[in-house]
């Protein structure tokens, strides 16, 4: 599996990957794909891949002059597009090694999931209500340093994540911190996980339950402290706090609802005080969206009082 830029765009020019006909997975998987096509010297050519190996080019030559700048912010900036095209490449090709390598940013855990050009946490615990999923582009992955682990956590009812050790122990294996079943086993009684029989001999666990203990566990391992970063309540969760308040932007229903559980999250947020303050500066940057528990409204006539 190709693991660099420079990997991916030779893989890309491959026969295999241009042709109209081919998903992009492997020479021996193809079939009919719903992709733009054009006729290149009479044969159908995938264009979707033709761009992709020309963003990948020029991914690669923007991250060497930002590596010859040599600032940090320039080789951090370098690392991120990389990082970010190599992502984008392999959703392409349907895979999610690169993805599914990282730790949340959030939680710190080993669960996230590309959906639709986006990291998505599946832990449920990660998410502050339910539905509400934490998502990152994968550039922004590229910025973000994992949260250290917030600690073991445990279902209370019934919840909808259940899943049998065999299971838990392949979603794990596939992100690259494998554990054997056995040991996953040892983990889940040593921190007392609840669990619900599935037929006489086999029982269930919540897959969220099983990555709190998998990441703190895994963190310890490393010689890491858990629960020792404290991220603000909005990580991850720009669609829902950048909804614009103004008439006519979108149904004022739906937007009303998502300001309100924005506002409630600012509220149990650690950091509301200076994030209000740097959202009320004259010049300050955050124009749209929900900061420091106020709207773009709010703070307008805050700014306005001010003067």
């Amino acid at each position: 599996m190709p693991a660099t830029p420079e990997q991916w765009i030779a893989a890309l020019s491959q026969t295999y990957w241009t042709t109209a006909g081919s998903t992009g997975r492997r020479p021996d998987r193809q079939t009919a794909a719903r992709t733009t096509t054009r006729i290149e010297g009479g044969t159908p050519v995938n264009t979707k891949v033709l761009d992709k190996q020309q963003e990948g080019r020029d991914v690669v030559a923007r991250a060497a002059r930002l590596t010859r700048e040599a600032s940090p912010l320039g080789r951090m900036e370098a690392v991120a597009i990389r990082d970010a095209f190599v992502m984008e490449a392999e959703e392409l090709a349907e895979q999610t090694e690169t993805v599914r390598t990282r730790a949340c940013p959030a939680c710190g855990c080993f669960t996230l999931l590309p959906i639709r050009g986006t990291a998505q946490c599946a832990n449920r615990h990660c998410a502050p209500r339910p539905g509400l999923r934490r998502r990152w582009t994968y550039r922004d992955l590229g910025y973000v340093k994992a949260s250290s682990p917030r600690g073991v956590q445990r279902s209370e009812g019934y919840p909808a994540d259940l899943r049998p050790l065999t299971f838990l122990t392949d979603f794990f294996n596939q992100s690259g911190h494998a554990v054997s079943m056995s040991t996953l086993a040892r983990w889940v009684k040593l921190h007392n996980l609840p669990r619900w029989p599935v037929d006489s001999n086999a029982y269930a666990y919540s897959l969220s339950d099983v990555a709190t203990v998998h990441a703190v566990q895994l963190a310890a391992r490393d010689g890491r402290l858990c629960g020792d970063g404290v991220r603000p309540a909005c990580t991850g969760l720009a669609p829902l706090f950048f909804n614009d308040d103004t008439a006519g932007a979108m149904d004022q229903k739906l937007a009303r609802r998502r300001i309100a559980v924005a506002k409630e999250l600012c509220r149990e947020c650690p950091f509301i005080d200076p994030c209000r303050a740097a959202a009320l500066r004259p010049n300050g940057k955050q124009q749209h969206g929900v900061a420091g528990g106020l709207t773009s409204k709010e703070r307008r006539v805050l700014k306005g009082e001010a003067r």
